[in-house]
């Protein structure tokens, strides 16, 4: 069951549910990927969120009720469609240390884990992405084992490195970019998620998956980490 409203001069909020499930960012995903094949001429800009999606639209281009109407149609076509989209597992190399994982020592302490214990928790499932945030590379992916959830900081960082890995309650995500934040910060990948390189706008999508692997400190170092 769908909802549709308005939200603004020239764009609409569609909702797919009214609580958070794991079964919503995969339609979530499909249909904002359906809706920029079809409507691209006239759509401004798709946000995924956890149980909705917020379209904009060029009002020079189309009226609401006719942008309304297509969009309805769609919806149904979905609902009667039994289509199925591959789901993408990317996989992302993590250096668990406790000098790049800012908050790893005191969670470990929280929560009476060892480090080994705490990294094949912590990479011994692929993650769903529930949401896109802040930037369109941060991707919130959920959900985080019970045995390792904590709270965020209750004073956020005014800086945090890029490629740090962080937990916050039972989610998790990787900072693409230098920023503040008040994420836990366990650990810190190579990978680079700036949107420097145009091929990252579109490297992670709702209802599909992360998973993390770890990799050693001489790795890390030899491939250019910084500590």
């Amino acid at each position: 069951m769908h909802n549709i409203v308005p939200a603004g001069e020239n764009a609409i909020l569609i909702y797919f549910g009214n609580k958070i499930d794991a079964t919503l960012p995969e339609k979530i995903g499909n249909f904002a990927n359906q809706l920029k094949n079809t409507l691209s001429d006239v759509i401004i800009d798709v946000i995924s969120s956890y149980t909705s999606l917020h379209v904009s639209y060029d009002l020079n281009k189309i009226s609401f009720q006719v942008f309304f109407n297509k969009v309805e149609i769609l919806l149904d076509q979905q609902d009667s469609s039994n289509s199925v989209v591959e789901i993408q597992t990317t996989h992302i190399p993590v250096y668990y240390g406790t000098e790049v994982g800012l908050d790893l020592e005191r969670l470990l302490a929280e929560k009476n884990l060892d480090l080994k214990s705490f990294i094949e928790i912590h990479t011994s499932q692929a993650y769903l992405i529930y949401a896109i945030g802040f930037s369109p590379v941060f991707a919130f992916l959920g959900e985080v084992d019970q045995r390792i959830q904590i709270p965020r900081l209750a004073t956020p960082r005014i800086k945090i490195p890029a490629g740090s890995v962080g937990i916050a309650e039972s989610q998790t995500a990787i900072y693409p970019a230098d920023s503040s934040g008040g994420w836990n910060i366990v650990g810190r990948t190579l990978l680079d998620l700036s949107l420097n390189n145009p091929e990252n706008v579109d490297k992670f999508r709702v209802g599909d998956k992360v998973k993390f692997y770890s990799i050693t400190r001489d790795e890390y170092l030899k491939n250019g980490g910084l500590l």
